[in-house]
């Protein structure tokens, strides 16, 4: 395959970007973040990426790296849709709070008050354990195995009966384990109390107000503008992702389409406190409690982890020859984006290394 192109250098294009976006030019630190991100493009054959760093709710980075679609030569851009993978979950998050403030449920409540009965295990798991990973509830991707035939189309009755076929892995609330079958029957619960398919309520209530003008659900069928191909590396080089039903390629566990301009607005809405109430904004990144009182390393949709000695804010996703990652730091204000079309990328490690560069962790 011919080597990535790089748009996210001192060259012209992304000069008229960042003049565009109102940003300020590179600095020395910003080309040492491109000669890594470029070296690991090239090594690892990723055909695309593309890199948003905001602090306090300003963009300070834009940059975008090599080929949206290899097969068009078609670039990476600041508009340019990447599936967000597991990064998705926080938005299923923030519309069940959402819904909460607004009294239409409550985290405490227990899930089969909208969902079908299910096994006298399932009696005690509330909305809440679903999104902090503790109900206890079989993975749609457990040890490595998929419950769902990925090429069938569900309905939302169908995928329920599913997960309930499966024992619980522990009792609702005594353990944490991540859980994507969570999110995917949160959403139905979405759906239901809402009215409308969780999509469009995304679309109405978050995406809109928020002014993330292209952030969407995964369609194969509909037009997506500069919608980007994700890829898989084999032996003989990469190809595109695999096939997966429209139904599953609409769940609530992190099927969505986003570019940097998506998580530009998003990011921001975060810094200001937008949307939600700060209680709300809380919950998506503090620490879940388990039954016996003591706290995880896990929020609803963030990981509390050590980067250069240093706590910050993490998560990340992988879908359909897709990865992103998400770091931030709270004491600097400052959040990275990092996103790939290729499955087996790993934007985690340069994520984190961006977030310490920009940080200045090593000279603290």
């Amino acid at each position: 395959m011919a080597q990535p192109r790089v748009s996210g250098s001192s060259g012209a294009v992304l000069l008229l970007l960042l003049a565009t976006l109102g940003l300020a030019p590179l600095s020395a630190r910003a080309d040492r973040v491109d000669a890594r991100i470029t070296a690991t493009m090239t090594h690892e054959r990723i055909p695309g990426m593309a890199l948003l760093v905001m602090r306090h709710g300003q963009p300070v980075r834009v940059s975008t790296y090599g080929l949206a679609n290899v097969e068009h030569g078609a670039p990476v851009r600041h508009d340019t849709m990447f599936q967000s993978g597991s990064l998705g979950k926080q938005f299923t998050a923030a519309a069940l709070l959402l819904l909460a403030e607004r009294q239409r449920l409550s985290l405490a409540d227990r899930i089969g008050q909208y969902l079908p009965p299910g096994p006298a295990a399932w009696e005690p798991i509330t909305v809440r354990q679903l999104l902090d990973h503790t109900s206890g509830i079989h993975d749609s991707e457990d040890d490595g195995g998929e419950v769902f035939d990925l090429r069938r189309e569900y309905t939302d009755d169908e995928i329920i009966k599913i997960a309930q076929s499966y024992p619980l892995n522990f009792p609702p609330g005594t353990r944490w384990k991540y859980n994507n079958m969570g999110y995917i029957l949160g959403g139905i619960i979405i759906t239901r109390v809402a009215g409308v398919f969780y999509g469009d309520f995304l679309a109405r209530e978050i995406f809109q107000p928020l002014g993330m003008r292209t952030a969407r659900i995964i369609s194969d069928t509909d037009i997506v503008p500069h919608r980007a191909a994700g890829y898989i590396r084999t032996a003989a080089g990469i190809r595109n992702q695999d096939f997966a039903s429209a139904s599953l390629n609409a769940t609530a566990d992190g099927s969505l389409y986003l570019s940097l301009d998506d998580w530009r607005a998003w990011v921001a809405a975060m810094d200001r406190g937008a949307l939600l109430s700060a209680a709300s904004w809380n919950a998506l990144w503090a620490r879940s409690r388990l039954s016996d009182g003591s706290l995880t390393e896990h929020g609803f949709c963030w990981d509390h982890v050590s980067v250069a000695g240093h706590e910050v804010l993490e998560f990340d996703g992988s879908w359909q020859g897709f990865r992103s990652a998400i770091e931030r730091d709270p004491v600097s204000g400052l959040t990275v984006v990092l996103l790939a079309n290729l499955a087996e990328a790993d934007p985690v490690p340069l994520a984190r290394e961006v977030l310490a560069e920009a940080s200045g962790f090593g000279q603290r």
